[in-house]
């Protein structure tokens, strides 16, 4: 039985403001969750809505989350997660960054219970492995200025934002590339900026600069664009926005419209719903990308638990504590040298 349940919204602010696409953004809005049995163990999870992309925003999160999230609602052992899975799903159906909060509290307590972490739950693929650093929209001096400096620091996968003007994104990317060392990946997020015959002259532009991959060039419901994209067969081409739930990943993998796909706990539902989209773009050989919103390290900590235990190609998991200094969790998942792994158990200071 559950002894205690805490919901708290949380406002981090960024080391600096970070530019996309389609916004500019200083802070971050979280809803943090804490379950606490009879004993003292407890269990965390953490939602971070993003209206763009999956239509909540942190009020509507918080409400219902306060409305649906009490001692009654744990009705089942934390041991019975799967049986929770399939109420969490149902109750918080259209909020999967809420979902995706309950069911990471719910997991987190069970490990806590067990002695254990989310990283023996979900398996030791690996105890490491390189993450993507990501550099937002900004003037090629400053975008160089940093990749030097991520460089330095051990990245080996740097990720520039573009989107907002495909030719200046051209000469940035152009820039960037030149100055990477040949053991270094370039891949780019165009977050929905572009429309298709930018894209496709955006694409063609940069055919010949060994790009990785690029995520989401087209808007989020233009999926015969990314399937046009796609057929280029140029870069890679990578669902994110377009891939919100697991019946956008099935239907965007099967039918063959992109070369991969982004999967991100806060848009995907939780852990059992991102091992299941994993699996299938598995089965169509396609390339996976491990994401993250602007989270907390709690959820930061979860999909690196996932990252950590499935053959992941991409892990893009760089907020929490390489964004925010003022995330109230300490532990969970470390970066160094480029890196990320398990530091140590998480621990919750409000």
């Amino acid at each position: 039985m559950l002894k205690d349940v805490i919901i708290k919204k949380k406002t981090l602010h960024f080391d600096e403001p970070f530019q996309i696409a389609y916004e500019k953004v200083e802070t971050a809005d979280v809803v943090i969750i804490k379950i606490t049995d009879n004993q003292g163990k407890y269990g965390l999870g953490s939602a971070a809505p993003d209206k763009e992309v999956t239509g909540e925003t942190i009020d509507k999160v918080y409400n219902i989350l306060l409305r649906k999230l009490n001692k009654e609602f744990f009705e089942f052992p934390v041991s019975d997660w799967l049986k929770y899975h399939e109420k969490i799903q149902s109750e918080f159906r259209n909020f999967p960054s809420a979902a995706s909060s309950v069911e990471e509290a719910i997991l987190n307590l069970f490990a806590s219970q067990n002695k254990i972490t989310l990283f023996d739950i979900f398996g030791h693929y690996r105890q490491k492995c390189p993450i993507v650093i990501t550099i937002g929209i900004k003037s090629i001096d400053k975008t160089l200025q940093e990749v030097r400096g991520r460089l330095k620091e051990g990245f080996k996968i740097i990720k520039l934002k573009c989107g907002l003007d495909w030719r200046k994104d051209v000469v940035r990317i152009k820039a960037a590339k030149q100055i990477l060392p040949h053991q270094c990946q370039l891949i780019l997020d165009a977050n929905q900026g572009y429309t298709l015959s930018q894209a496709i002259n955006f694409i063609k532009s940069i055919s010949r600069f060994g790009i990785s991959l690029i995520e989401q060039p087209v808007s989020a419901k233009d999926i015969i664009g990314l399937k046009k994209l796609t057929q280029l067969k140029s870069v890679p081409i990578i669902a994110d926005e377009s891939a919100v739930s697991l019946d956008d990943a099935k239907r965007l993998l099967s039918g063959n419209y992109v070369d991969g796909i982004n999967i991100k706990l806060m848009k995907c539902g939780g852990p059992i719903n991102f091992i299941e989209i994993f699996r299938l773009a598995r089965s169509f050989k396609k390339i996976v990308i491990v994401g993250c919103m602007y989270e907390s390290n709690i959820s930061i900590t979860t999909g690196a638990s996932l990252a950590l235990a499935l053959p992941i190609d991409y892990v893009d998991l760089d907020s929490g504590h390489l964004d925010f200094s003022d995330d109230p969790v300490q532990g969970g998942a470390s970066v160094k040298k480029g890196e990320i792994f398990i530091k140590d158990k998480l621990k919750l200071n409000f």
